[in-house]
C-alpha cells in the first residue's frame, strides 16, 4: 500500500529525529584487511565437518572489525593510516584433529603479514609464521570477543597475532613503534601460559611458554620474548631502515635503494655475529623475506658481495641463493 504525502513526511521526519537521538559513532580504526581460510580435509566425521561449518566466517570477521590499537578518532583525516594502509594478513587454519564432543580442536596455522611499498603496487612480506599447536575450544557459532583482560583460546590466540603483525608494521615505518603492541602480545603469553580451562588443564601452553629443553625452538613466547628483548633492538632498528632506506624507494630509486639494502646486509651480520644465541626473530624474518631477497638481486653481479651476506646471515636458504646468484 502507498504512502499519503503526509505520511511520507511524517516517516521522513521521524527518521531525522531518530537519527539526531543516535550517539555519533565512533571513528574506530580497521587495522587489518585479514583473509582466513579453514582446511578441513583432515575431519573425516561430516558431523564434525558441520559443526566447524562457520569457523572460517567467524575468524575473519572477528580481526577485520576488531579494532585491536584500542584507538577512536575525531576526524577521518586522523584514520588515513589504517585507512588507506591496513596490515594485510592471510590466516591459514588447519584443524587436525578433534571433536564436538570434548569441544576441543587442535590445528596447525600459518600466518603472513604484509605492507604496501611507498610509490608502487607491491606488497612486501613483514611476517610469516607456522604456528604447529593450536589448541581451543569452540562449538559452532560461537563468536569471539574481545577481552585483553581475560584469557581465551580462540580470542587470545587470534589478538596475540593480530599485535605481532601491526607492532611489525609499526615498526617498517618507524624505528621501535611497534613496541607497544609487543608488549600487549606478551601479556596474553603470560595469561596463556597460565590458563586452565573448565576441565581444569592448560592445553594451550606449549605455545605460550618456551621450551625449557629447548630454548631457541620456535614458539609464540619465544618471538614476543626476544621482540622486547632490548639486545634485539639493532635488528628492529635495522628492519625499519630496510623499509625506509631501501624498499620503499625501490619504485623511485631502484639502484640507491638496492645499494642501500646490501649495505643494510652487512650490519645484518654484525648483528648475527654479536647475539649470544641463535636469533628466532631473524629465522622468522629470513622465511617470510628470503625469496625478496632473492627476486632483489637476480642475476645480478652489481653487488658481488650480496650472496655470500645472505648465506651467512641465513643459511637455512642456501640452494635459493645460489640459484638467484645464477639467475634462476
Amino acid at each position: 500500500m502507498k504512502l499519503s504525502y503526509r505520511n511520507s513526511l511524517l516517516v521522513f521526519v521521524v527518521g531525522i529525529v531518530m537519527n539526531a537521538l543516535q550517539p555519533a559513532p565512533n571513528l574506530t580504526a580497521q587495522e587489518l584487511k585479514a583473509t582466513v581460510t579453514v582446511n578441513l580435509d583432515q575431519m573425516d566425521v561430516p558431523n564434525e565437518r558441520e559443526n566447524l561449518s562457520s569457523l572460517q566466517f567467524e575468524l575473519q570477521n572477528y580481526l577485520n572489525s576488531q579494532s585491536f590499537t584500542g584507538k577512536e578518532y575525531k576526524s577521518e583525516a586522523d584514520k588515513i593510516k589504517w585507512k588507506d594502509e591496513p596490515v594485510v594478513m592471510n590466516v591459514s587454519v588447519f584443524i587436525m584433529s578433534g571433536s564436538q564432543n570434548t569441544g576441543r580442536y587442535n590445528a596447525k596455522v600459518i600466518v603472513t603479514a604484509q605492507r604496501p611499498l611507498f610509490g608502487s603496487q607491491q606488497k612486501s612480506v613483514t611476517f610469516q609464521y607456522l604456528d604447529n599447536s593450536w589448541s581451543f575450544l569452540y562449538s559452532r557459532g560461537a563468536s569471539p570477543s574481545f577481552q585483553p583482560l581475560r584469557f581465551d583460546e580462540l580470542a587470545s590466540f587470534l589478538d596475540f597475532f593480530a599485535f605481532i603483525a601491526i607492532g611489525l608494521d609499526m615498526d617498517s615505518y618507524s624505528e621501535l613503534a611497534g613496541t607497544s603492541y609487543f608488549q600487549r602480545a606478551q601479556q596474553i603469553v603470560q595469561m596463556g601460559a597460565n590458563y586452565s580451562d573448565p576441565s581444569g588443564q592448560n592445553f594451550s601452553s606449549a605455545g605460550y611458554r618456551v621450551n625449557p629443553d629447548n630454548p631457541s625452538m620456535i614458539t609464540r613466547a619465544g618471538l614476543v620474548n626476544e621482540l622486547l628483548d632490548v639486545r634485539v633492538e639493532p635488528f628492529r632498528r635495522l628492519l625499519a631502515a630496510y623499509y625506509l632506506n631501501g624498499m620503499d624507494y625501490l619504485s623511485d630509486k631502484p639502484d640507491e635503494a638496492k645499494a642501500s639494502i646490501d649495505a643494510l646486509f652487512t650490519k645484518f651480520a654484525d648483528f648475527k655475529d654479536k647475539y649470544p644465541s641463535r636469533s628466532m626473530l631473524m629465522q622468522i624474518i629470513s622465511d617470510a623475506k628470503y625469496r625478496e631477497f632473492c627476486d632483489l638481486f637476480k642475476g645480478t653481479t652489481k653487488y658481488p658481495k650480496v650472496w655470500e651476506k645472505l648465506k651467512y646471515i641465513d643459511p637455512s636458504h642456501t640452494l635459493p641463493y645460489e640459484q638467484a646468484q645464477k639467475g634462476r
